[in-house]
């Protein structure tokens, strides 16, 4: 089987930084915590969401931007 060494994950990481540049990285890896946070969170089965809205998204009270 491959397994992956030293020097293929720095292969890796510097087609990664190559790729997204120095500056997103931090913003790929925020993504890339959300992703596996919110893969633990469905694994364990916690995949409800509240979608209710709240009176501060009620459209009608604030204006609708929307034209009818």
């Amino acid at each position: 089987m491959f397994r992956f060494g030293g020097a293929e994950l720095l292969i890796v990481l510097a087609l990664v930084l190559f790729v997204f540049g120095w500056g997103r990285l931090p913003q790929l890896w925020g993504h890339l915590r959300q992703a596996m946070r919110n893969f633990k969170l469905m694994a364990q089965g916690e995949d409800e969401i509240d979608i209710t809205p709240s009176a501060t998204d009620d459209p009608e009270q604030k204006g609708s931007r929307h034209v009818r």
